[in-house]
């Protein structure tokens, strides 16, 4: 792009490539597909799904994806628009429970099956999802992998779709869209969100730190106007690392607000607390006994607490006296 970039190329300037075009459009078909079959589908969802396409559709045919190629700062808001603000978007529309609620008979069968399948689980498990994060926005970011996106178009559309799907499946467990998915209880949630941060925090810096421009290819273009190759980067740096993070932090807010409305947020701590906690409380956690709402074991447990406080202050009277 030889045209200086301003508000009025930011607006203008179109680049969609046609598969692209053609598999956002095929979305939207099929999503409104789904809400005319589904029953009283809430018009919230389908409002945040299609919003999550258009940010798709700025990002990897506007002006962002236009001029990704001549700025980094421009490539890192693809990046970020495509790794944490769509894939929020979209599982907030819920598409496949909106399948799951527009299929019936043998199809949602199959769905279901697929839904708690091996492959599916693996896929969407919470550590594979991280360590999928860690390596595209590492890898995509500290190695020459953008060199070869910036000089190889087919290259630079495998980095879309890998910003876009480890975006998802990072987000995927925290918010949940079943049958993929339940979310996570939301303290584990809160832990996969600030891992995020991590990662898009040592990269940014990374970046910041670097003094050289760390892709020919930029320098190669002989671009005239903006920022200079170096302080671009450093521009792309700070856009990660304060960006992604305040994308993350936003994603935080969302699981603590569920945190804080739910009314069972007492005991919501997931599977792995939530059993070490009834293992304290000397409660069998295979049991179907709701041990919060037993006053037997609740009163059993106070005096369990009694004990170990007398036997404390014994303790400590015996040192005293010592």
């Amino acid at each position: 792009m030889s045209t200086p970039l301003t508000w009025h190329t930011l607006v203008t300037v179109w680049d969609m490539p046609v598969a692209a075009a053609v598999l956002l459009g095929l979305a939207v078909v099929l999503y409104l597909w789904g809400v005319h079959r589904a029953d009283r589908w809430p018009t919230w969802r389908t409002a945040c799904f299609l919003a999550g396409l258009v940010v798709i559709g700025v990002a990897v045919g506007g002006s962002v994806n236009a001029y990704s190629g001549v700025l980094f700062s421009m490539h890192m808001a693809q990046h970020l628009l495509l790794i944490a603000v769509a894939p929020v978007l979209v599982i907030f529309g819920r598409p496949l429970s909106l399948l799951r609620a527009a299929t019936a008979g043998r199809a949602r069968r199959v769905l279901a099956a697929v839904g708690r399948s091996r492959i599916t689980g693996v896929v969407t498990h919470p550590f594979v999802a991280f360590a999928l994060y860690a390596a595209v926005v590492a890898g995509t970011h500290l190695t020459p992998f953008l060199q070869g996106a910036l000089t190889h178009p087919g290259l630079h559309a495998v980095e879309e779709v890998l910003y876009l799907a480890s975006g998802y499946l990072l987000l995927l467990p925290v918010l949940g869209d079943p049958p993929a998915r339940a979310a996570l209880s939301p303290l584990l949630g809160l832990i996969m969100v600030f891992a995020g941060m991590v990662v898009d925090t040592v990269v940014g810096v990374a970046l910041l730190m670097t003094p050289y421009e760390p892709f020919p290819a930029y320098a190669a273009i002989g671009r005239t106007w903006g920022p200079g190759l170096v302080e671009d980067l450093h521009w792309g740096g700070a856009a990660m690392w304060v960006g992604g993070d305040v994308l993350m932090a936003a994603v935080a807010i969302i699981v603590i607000t569920r945190w804080v409305n739910a009314p069972d947020r007492g005991n919501d701590l997931g599977p792995w607390l939530e059993a070490a906690r009834l293992s304290a409380l000397g409660h069998d956690p295979a049991s179907t006994q709701d041990i919060d709402n037993d006053e037997d074991a609740l009163c059993a447990y106070n005096a369990m607490l009694a004990r170990l406080a007398s036997t404390e202050h014994r303790q400590s009277s015996r040192d005293d006296c010592v």
